[in-house]
């Protein structure tokens, strides 16, 4: 049994894989209880698994406290996934690939392989971020834009106190996309300048590609983010364990006859 663990910047996730896929996912909060987070994850796993498997954006505190945690209770060192140069078919558009979220590296190994060509990412959390890869395995490169609660949070701090998403980020049409209250224009316009940027960028890309690219939402904000975007796109919650239970040989993500 393999444990997938991909630690973001405000939730870690997990899950353990078989080649069907990925069994009882779960995730906890750790930005301010990094220790209960940590519980979460060790109850949740039913034996010792036989290797754990991770991807870090976190900082070192966290991941020291995770190390610390995995070969303490299972005697194991926790493997990291680290940006490459190329690697699982894809090749990094960076010149520094180190520079490039381990995350987004290997969400999007998973979307190449999941779509067998041409395909995009989009991992909405704290921050969004939009990744491209060619039929080739070429990365195309990629965008990183402030998420809503951070375009509130910055309102927020360099304003009167306006900025607020809260409760009013469903999708409209027409003239409805103006708010009403200070709360909702901060809302809908962040909601609408993020999803107006992905559109923009993916019909750009797919201007640029010899075919339709296939587009996986993945991250903690993708529900709320979908309904205000215009292209389709398939929602894959564990994307970026997706991908490390590939890495890993223990999950097959190939379309049937590929």
């Amino acid at each position: 049994m393999i444990l997938v663990v991909d630690i973001g910047n405000t939730r870690i996730k997990w899950a353990f894989v078989s080649g069907r896929g990925l069994i009882d996912p779960g995730e906890a909060v750790h930005e301010r209880t990094p220790g209960a987070a940590l519980e979460s994850l060790a109850k949740a796993a039913p034996g010792r698994p036989d290797r754990v498997v991770a991807v870090n954006v976190a900082g070192k505190d966290f991941v020291s406290a995770f190390t610390e945690m995995v070969e303490r209770r299972w005697d194991l060192a926790p493997e990291f996934v680290n940006t490459g140069r190329q690697g699982h078919g894809v090749r990094c558009a960076y010149a520094d690939p180190s520079r490039m979220g381990s995350d987004r590296w290997v969400a999007l190994i998973a979307g190449f392989r999941l779509a067998a060509g041409a395909a995009c990412v989009i991992d909405a959390g704290t921050a969004v971020t939009l990744d491209a890869v060619d039929s080739g395995g070429r990365h195309l490169g990629g965008l990183i834009l402030a998420g809503p609660r951070v375009i509130a949070a910055a309102l927020d701090r360099h304003t009167s106190g306006i900025g607020e998403t809260r409760g009013h980020s469903r999708p409209a049409r027409g003239a409805a996309v103006l708010g009403s209250s200070t709360d909702e224009a901060v809302a809908k316009g962040a909601m609408l300048g993020l999803a107006g940027a992905l559109d923009r960028a993916m019909s750009a890309v797919t201007g640029e590609l010899d075919e339709q690219p296939a587009v996986y939402l993945t991250g903690g904000d993708a529900t709320t983010l979908a309904p205000w975007l215009e292209i389709p796109c398939e929602h894959r919650p564990y994307l970026v364990l997706e991908g490390l239970g590939s890495i890993a040989g223990a999950l097959d993500l190939r379309p049937p006859g590929r």
